[in-house]
This record gives C-alpha cells, structure tokens and sequence, in this order.
C-alpha cells in the first residue's frame, strides 16, 4: 500500500521541480512484466498523487523528448495517435474506474468503465462512445515539455467519485502510465503499478492508495 500525502502549501507544477530535485514523492514507471529487465527503448519517467478535500493532483514527468500526439480535440482515440500520460483510478469498493488519458499537447480522452467493460470493448460487443466523459470540464489538466521532456499535471475534483469531500482513510486502487512512441514502429509502455503484463486495465495488479 501506498501513503497519499494531503497537499501542504502550494506545489510546484512537475516541470519546476522534476523527479531528483529534492521534491519528494515521485514514482517511477516500470515494466514489471519483463523479468529480464528493461527493454532498450525504455525511457525513464515518474508520476506522483497529492489530494486536498477537494481534488486529487496527479502529475507525470517523462525523460526522452517533448512528445507529440496527433489528437486535435477532447475524447478522440489518444493511444492510437502518439505519446500519451495515462491515469487509472477508482476508489476501493466501487464497481467502476476512471480512465484519463492526457497528451503533450493537453488533448484529453475522459472514459469511466465499469469492471469488465474493458473486454466487451476489445471483442466489440460495446462501443468506445458508450464511456466517454464529453464535459470538457470533467476535470482539468495543463502540460509542458522541453527539448529532454515532457510533463503533465492533472487536478481530478473528489465529486468524479460521488462520496463528497476526500479525507484521510479512503482507500484508492490504480496506476499511472506512458504510451511513449520512441520510434515510429516501437510504442514502448510503462507504469507505476507492478502490471503482471503489459496490459493496464488489470486492475488486480493496480497499487493500492491510502489517503494520509
């Protein structure tokens, strides 16, 4: 289990104070899947979550280049179009999950899935239409990169889980992940969550979050 710290004061977006400067709580992304190690084209990256009553703040930065996707509005197929911040999240006991994917350039795609919608996606028994989240103002999210990285912050209001103002105690399960297309015939994947395969609807592998 992972201790979620209450934000104190204000905090620094990740592009002023990146993973190594002394800002502490940062996770690295991982491939946990492969027991030989990381593949050659893996490219470091980190994530890390604070929450206030009223919102979680959840932010990734990413080594390798500024990234770019080819998405030009909210909600189109993100993963298919080039580098992505992907964030999973529900909270323990729920019967549904939040899935946001941000791109370097702040395009969103906004989906909440219920346990199991995943596979009736992939056999195409559902359509994608079905969980979009259309309201542009769902949550909110700013971007930044340079000539060696990218990095998103997202803030995520409590009301997306319906149980009112966050406190200490609540238990959250989920991860963050990267799409990071290093070549143009290699998407190279990461996450935070210790994934038993390369597959980030496995919610059994997600890290579990204790709100502290």
């Amino acid at each position: 289990m992972i201790a979620i710290h209450r934000l104190s004061g204000d905090l620094p977006p990740p592009w002023a104070a990146p993973p190594g400067t002394g800002d502490g709580g940062w996770l690295p992304l991982r491939q946990a899947w492969r027991p030989d190690g990381l593949e050659p084209r893996f490219r470091p990256g980190w994530a890390r979550v604070r929450w206030s009553p009223d919102a979680f703040w959840i932010e990734t930065f990413f080594r390798g280049g500024r990234g770019a996707n080819r998405a030009t509005r909210l909600n189109e197929r993100t993963w298919e179009l080039g580098d992505v911040a992907e964030v999973f999240l529900e909270e323990v006991g729920d019967r549904r999950y939040l899935e946001l994917h941000v791109t370097p350039e702040n395009r969103r795609l906004q989906l909440l899935l219920g346990h199991g919608e995943v596979d009736r996606l992939r056999d195409g028994t559902a359509e994608l239409a079905t969980f979009l989240v259309a309201d542009a103002g769902w949550v909110t999210s700013e971007t930044s990169g340079g000539d060696d990285h990218w990095a998103v912050r997202v803030r995520l209001p409590a009301a997306r889980f319906g149980r009112g103002p966050l406190a200490a105690g609540r238990r959250f399960r989920g991860s963050v992940c990267r799409y990071d297309c290093a070549s143009p015939d290699a998407i190279v994947l990461s996450a935070t969550a210790s994934l038993a395969e390369p597959d980030y609807h496995r919610r059994a592998d997600w890290d579990e979050f204790l709100l502290v």
